[in-house]
This record gives C-alpha cells, sequence and structure tokens, in this order.
C-alpha cells in the first residue's frame, strides 16, 4: 500500500499528515512555531526552526510508517535569503509583514503605475509580497542584498533542505510580484529595472512535479529508499485543492490565521482596480481569484487571550450565543495589523464600535466573530464581481465553530459545505504527492467527501445587509485617523 506524507509551513505551526493511497487520514503530526516582531508591522521566522520542525516530524512519521512520495504546502511571499554556501543570511520576512510600503509605492511608479504593474504580475505591489522584500533588504540592508545567491520560500527552502534542489513552484512563484502572468516566468523587465539579477530567482515547477527524492543522509536515517519529493502548492492554493476545489465556480472560505475567499476562475484577466488577488493554481493552467484579510481567526485568539484568558473554546462559542445577531450594536472593524482586501491599507487598526451602557462581554465577542465575517464578505462580494461561485466550501479553525459557519451562510446568501476532513494545506499537499507518484486527477479528487452542508438563515440577510453597510462605511470614517496614529507611532 502506497502512503503519503503531506507537510504544511505555516506561521504557526508546521503540520504533516499521512494518508494512504484512497486518501485515508493514518497519522496526523504538529510542530509549534513562534513569530518574532521585531517592530510595529513586522513580522519575521527563522527558517532552521522550520527546518527543525519539519525533521522532528519526519522522524516520528518513519517510525511507524514507509513513505512513497511527500508533497508540500507553505505560507506565500514569506522571503528566504540564502548565500553562495545556500546558508540562510537573515531571518525570513514573513507574508503579513508590512514594512514594505515605500518600495511599493517607489516600484509602481517606476513602472509606469499600478495598472501597468497588475497586467504584467496580475496583482499590484502589496506590502506581504516578496518582491518588495526583495527591494527592502537592498535598500535597508545592503551588506546581506550582496550575499544572496538565490531566494526560495518557506516550503521551496524545506525541498531544498530534503534534496538540494532550489527552485519554486507556479502558485508561489504567481504571488512574488515579479512573475509575468503573460509569458508564466520570471519578469525580466522587473528584476532588471531594479538591479535584480535574475539568477537569484528559483527555477519554477509543476506544483505536482517530483522535485528529486531525499538526501543520502536521510534516506538512511529515515530508512525511506524511493521516497520522491513533489513541488507541491501555495497554501491557500493546496488548502483549496485538499477540498476538491478544482473547477470554475468553485470556491472555500478560509478561516485561520488569516482569512481568505478563492474562487476558480476561467477569466485570464486580473482585477485591474488590484482589490483581489490573481493567481496560478496548484492544476496547469487553472486559475484563481483570492481576497485575503491579514487577521481573522488570529483576531479572535487574540480577544481572547488578552480579554477572557481563562475561558476555552466552547465556552466562548457560548458566550456568543447568549448575544443576538448584530451584537446589540457593536461593530468590530478586525484591522489588528493593517489590512489587504479591500482596503491595502498597513495603517488600519481594530476598532470597536458602538458601545453603550447596555453592551456586555458576550457582545463584544459576537462583534469580534461577525466583524471578521464582514471583513470575508468584502471578498466575497468583490470576487462576485469578476466570477461566477456556486459552490462554498469552507476550512480553518473558525470552520470548526458551527456559530461561525451560519455567519458567514447568512453573510453570503449561500450554503456552505463543511468537507470530511479539514487538515488545510498539508492534506492537498498530500494529494499533490500522490498526483506526482502517478494518480490520476479524478483518484485524487475522490478523496474528498462533504461531512454537512449549513443551509443560510434569510431571516438574517436583512440585518447583516444593513450591518455590513455600517461596517464598510466606518473604515472611510476613520482611514484619515489611522494615518494620524500611524504617524504618531512613527510606523
Amino acid at each position: 500500500m502506497e502512503k503519503y506524507l503531506g507537510i504544511d509551513v505555516g506561521t504557526t505551526s508546521i503540520k504533516g499528515l499521512v494518508v494512504d493511497e484512497k486518501g485515508k487520514l493514518l497519522d496526523n503530526y504538529s510542530y509549534p512555531l513562534k513569530m518574532n516582531i521585531p517592530k510595529p508591522g513586522w513580522a519575521e521566522q527563522d527558517p532552521n526552526m522550520w527546518w527543525e520542525g519539519v525533521l522532528e516530524i519526519l522522524k516520528n512519521v518513519s517510525l511507524k510508517h514507509s513513505i512513497s512520495a511527500i508533497g508540500f504546502s507553505g505560507q506565500m511571499h514569506s522571503l528566504v535569503c540564502l548565500d553562495k554556501n545556500y546558508e540562510v543570511i537573515r531571518p525570513a520576512i514573513l507574508w503579513c509583514d508590512q514594512r514594505t510600503t515605500p518600495q511599493c509605492k517607489k516600484a509602481t511608479e517606476l513602472l509606469g503605475g499600478e495598472k501597468n504593474v497588475i497586467e504584467k504580475i496580475g496583482n499590484p505591489f502589496l506590502e506581504g509580497f516578496t518582491f518588495p522584500k526583495i527591494l527592502w533588504v537592498k535598500e535597508n540592508e545592503p551588506d546581506n542584498f550582496k550575499k544572496i545567491k538565490k531566494i526560495l520560500l518557506p516550503k521551496d527552502y524545506i525541498i531544498f533542505k530534503l534534496t538540494g534542489n532550489l527552485g519554486i513552484d507556479y502558485s508561489d512563484a504567481s504571488g512574488t510580484a515579479c512573475f509575468n502572468i503573460n509569458k508564466s516566468t520570471w519578469d525580466e523587465e522587473v528584476l532588471e529595472k531594479f538591479g535584480i539579477d535574475i539568477n537569484i530567482m528559483p527555477d519554477i515547477y509543476a506544483s505536482y512535479e517530483t522535485r528529486g527524492q531525499l538526501r543520502p543522509e536521510l534516506k538512511s536515517q529515515l530508512g525511506w529508499t524511493n521516497c520522491k519529493i513533489v513541488s507541491g502548492g501555495a497554501d491557500n492554493a493546496a488548502a483549496a485543492f485538499g477540498i476538491g476545489i478544482s473547477r470554475k465556480g468553485e470556491s472555500m472560505v478560509s478561516i485561520g490565521t488569516s482569512g481568505t475567499v478563492l474562487t476558480i476562475t476561467d477569466n485570464k484577466k486580473p482585477d485591474l482596480e488590484g482589490k483581489i488577488h490573481y493567481f496560478n493554481h496548484v492544476l496547469e493552467n487553472e486559475y484563481y481569484y483570492m481576497g485575503v484579510m491579514l487577521s481573522a481567526a488570529n483576531t479572535l485568539n487574540w480577544v481572547r487571550d488578552n480579554f477572557f484568558p481563562h475561558s476555552n473554546w466552547d465556552e466562548i462559542e457560548e458566550r456568543i450565543n447568549k448575544s443576538v445577531p448584530g451584537a446589540n450594536g457593536i461593530i468590530f472593524l478586525p484591522y489588528l495589523n493593517g489590512e489587504r482586501t479591500p482596503h491595502r491599507d498597513p495603517n488600519a487598526r481594530g476598532v470597536i464600535f458602538g458601545l453603550s451602557s447596555i453592551n456586555t462581554e458576550n457582545d463584544v465577542l459576537r462583534a469580534t466573530m461577525e466583524g471578521i465575517t464582514f471583513g470575508l464578505r468584502d471578498s466575497f462580494e468583490l470576487i462576485k464581481q469578476k466570477t461566477e461561485i456556486n459552490d462554498m466550501r469552507i476550512v480553518g479553525g473558525g470552520a470548526k465553530n458551527k456559530t461561525w459557519i451560519r455567519l458567514v451562510a447568512a453573510n453570503f446568501k449561500m450554503p456552505i459545505k463543511i468537507p470530511q476532513i479539514d487538515e488545510g494545506g498539508a492534506y492537498g499537499a498530500s494529494m499533490l504527492a500522490a498526483l506526482g507518484n502517478g494518480q490520476k486527477l479524478e483518484q485524487v479528487l475522490s478523496w474528498v467527501k462533504i461531512k454537512e452542508i449549513i443551509e443560510p438563515e434569510p431571516q438574517l440577510f436583512e440585518i447583516y445587509d444593513e450591518l455590513y453597510e455600517i461596517y464598510k462605511n466606518l473604515y472611510f470614517s476613520l482611514k484619515e485617523n489611522f494615518i494620524e496614529v500611524a504617524r504618531f507611532l512613527n510606523l
């Protein structure tokens, strides 16, 4: 029996899961990660920590299983810089890092404006993307920049450590902001204009393509003599594939550390307004639109940890349900770390609006969950304007909360499907491993089963439509205040 290992290099943890050739989940592993915040708006991690976590998972897996192929999923956009000896030069700058606003503005101007940029790379230059991070290192850490021999993304750093291969897949490449969507290769004009040697960019592979086998010492250590290492894909694309999102109109809402809404499209044009992303899927010649809010379940985690530290998640959900739809007038803006969709504003911050003497802690909790849902709705409404959405599935930590799913269904006004296996990118990575090992696409997609469908409640439509309009207007009312606060904090 063939066994496959899917590994997800996430922000808060490394996840690994073992499945059989029919997609049955056999084992699950996890390794916690810490994120460093050197300054407000910054976010970094040591790539060696990822490698330690992956090694520990591999060793534990090898005690019970023989693995035929390993597939990968990983956080998009994060920058890993390697020197001539392929050693890490500095901590990885993560996807949620917001330090590159000056570089984004400068790059946009030099390339003739945002519309020109989007037509080339599919997206505007955004703070979280990889290329502005390279520019930041060039401008602020010139000694480190001179050392760069190759740049990688997180999952590809792990693949390098396993195999020696210095590559990337198309789904991750399309999120770097220096990948030409029309030519499906690195954009020489963009790189040359900013003095970036194209040779530091890795080779590009399909997500189901084999990148090599384990280094000899790892083969010996693990006992896996013929284990293929498969490219895998960007976290959201892999997570979408892991729940069967593979055809036009099929969509995913993910409530994890960040929040995303993703829809497969046959539209070959990006959003020229730059409000939603346009990326390569893990399947050949497939593309998706995606909206991203920078802090989703992480916002609710923050509220719980700081204000309800002694409450478990069952108690939090019970508290939320003791409040009412609309949280007795409280509206929460979930912009703890700035926002990407639809505002693209690193200065945006969280706001609790509408507090009065009638409100309780329960109202604050419900408003937090509703505010995050409104943030997801921002992406949903924008994508609907670009392509059809005929199927919506949910993943992520928030998908374990039925109250939250009902809120999403009411705001999206459509049924929400809950997959039987919700393991995010790691399960999609195992499916890509199976593809890379010779299984047909139809076989792999048959692994995905739906365990439950949550129908929308029409009586909530009017309530949330009204609140959503207030929510949207609040940002614009406070935009200048966010700028002033950022100036006060010297951001």
